[in-house]
């Protein structure tokens, strides 16, 4: 059920046209519309990226251990495992705890390699073959 609004050029018992489109706006109300909707995106990035990286933060702070895909020409090729304080973390995709690291490292090495800057290996105390 559509509201009866009141809004300068309209009478209060009159509606606003059916506009299905953005595109269907003249040019300069559509402009309007678009930058206002560029100004709140770029302020829902900035509120994400803010909140990605509080959420890494408590992440290295409570220890444990980071995944990151690793792709070749866009393809998933495997997964890295970092210690969470390792700074060569570009793109996080989850974290493990001690047991699950050990798990996935130990269970299947093809996929899942050990960073070789921060060694979580090493600290998992997985030997080397």
């Amino acid at each position: 059920m559509r509201e009866i609004i009141s809004a300068p050029g309209w009478s209060a018992c009159s509606l606003p046209p059916n506009i299905e489109h953005m595109s269907d706006l003249p040019p300069a109300e559509r402009l309007a519309k678009l930058r206002t909707l560029e100004v709140w995106l770029g302020w829902q990035l900035r509120d994400t990226q803010r909140k990605i990286e509080q959420a890494e933060q408590q992440t290295r702070a409570a220890g444990g251990y980071i995944t990151e895909q690793e792709r070749r020409a866009g393809q998933a090729v495997g997964v890295t495992i970092h210690a969470a304080d390792c700074p060569k973390i570009s793109q996080p995709v989850a974290t493990l705890d001690a047991t699950k690291a050990q798990y996935a490292l130990i269970k299947d090495p093809g996929f899942h390699h050990p960073c070789q800057h921060c060694r979580p290996d090493k600290t998992l105390g997985i030997p080397k073959d």
